[in-house]
């Protein structure tokens, strides 16, 4: 649970303007917090990862921390410097840009329970961000967080959820960590494209991640329900940095009984299969 090394006053709004966190949430991508001072222990960003909490009127389940009875919500919305009751290091407002919030006053509850009280900053319409035992939590209720592992969103949900708890960087070691969500053709294009030699004269086909189509890498994603076309599917994701957003594409099919990733279309709508070639 988050130490409480400081604790703001409350800025309370209308019952009608909550930011209601009701429901299923998923635990999609942890960093650890900023307010870790250089020489203690690492926290485990990858423990909770793909776990399921449900907030509910009186109750919160789900594991450790946040599984609790006597729950009670105030509406909050907080500047930078009130964010995860007041922890976040100065200048809050960078901080918290590093964590992908870009607007401010941030919407959102404070959760009072049987064991202790948690703020839940409601970023997008998606995503909220919790701090749990020095880890900075993205939870998501988009459709692709709910989904069922074995469908082309779910698959695309763990696939992301891998690639943010990892490298980022598109390298062997990187792809091979997640190489299993991939057909057996892309692995391959994948492959033959990494072995081959680079000029530090010329611009990379791929510059940056292919999976994120983006450079400067995103904080958080959201999986929206798959499109179906029998034996293939389509899976939009939108990526964010609090900034920026951009939509990505996924294209699946069924191999051997289960749903691959074939190729990924950029914003721009470049297919990953052309700059392989």
């Amino acid at each position: 649970m988050l130490a409480r090394l400081m604790l703001l006053p409350l800025i309370t709004i209308s019952a009608a303007a909550q930011t209601s966190p009701l429901g299923a949430w998923r635990f999609e991508h942890g960093v650890a917090a900023p307010w870790i001072r250089a020489g203690a222990p690492t926290p485990d960003v990858r423990i909770r990862l793909g776990q399921t909490v449900r907030f509910e009127a009186d109750r919160v389940t789900g594991i450790g921390a946040l599984n609790c009875t006597e729950a009670s919500y105030t509406s909050l919305s907080q500047p930078a410097n009130g964010m995860f009751q007041g922890n976040l290091p100065a200048p809050a407002r960078t901080a918290a840009e590093k964590l992908g919030v870009a607007r401010f006053p941030v919407p959102g509850v404070r959760l009072d329970c049987s064991t202790g009280s948690f703020d839940l900053h409601r970023v997008d319409q998606n995503t909220m961000l919790v701090a749990l035992d020095n880890v900075i939590w993205t939870l998501s209720h988009a459709p692709g967080a709910l989904a069922l592992p074995t469908t082309p969103h779910g698959v695309v949900q763990t696939f992301l959820e891998r690639h943010f708890a990892g490298d980022m960087g598109f390298d062997s070691a990187s792809v091979a960590g997640k190489q299993e969500a991939l057909s057996t053709a892309l692995r391959t294009a994948i492959a033959n494209y990494l072995r081959r030699p680079t000029s530090p004269n010329e611009v990379p086909a791929i510059d940056g991640d292919p999976f994120t189509d983006s450079q400067e890498y995103p904080t958080r994603f959201a999986v929206s329900a798959a499109a179906m076309a029998g034996r293939d599917a389509t899976v939009t994701v939108r990526f964010s940095d609090g900034f920026r957003n951009r939509a990505t594409t996924y294209l699946l099919s069924q191999q051997a009984g289960a749903w691959r990733i074939t190729d990924v279309r950029g914003s721009d709508g470049v297919l990953l299969s052309k700059l392989l070639r």
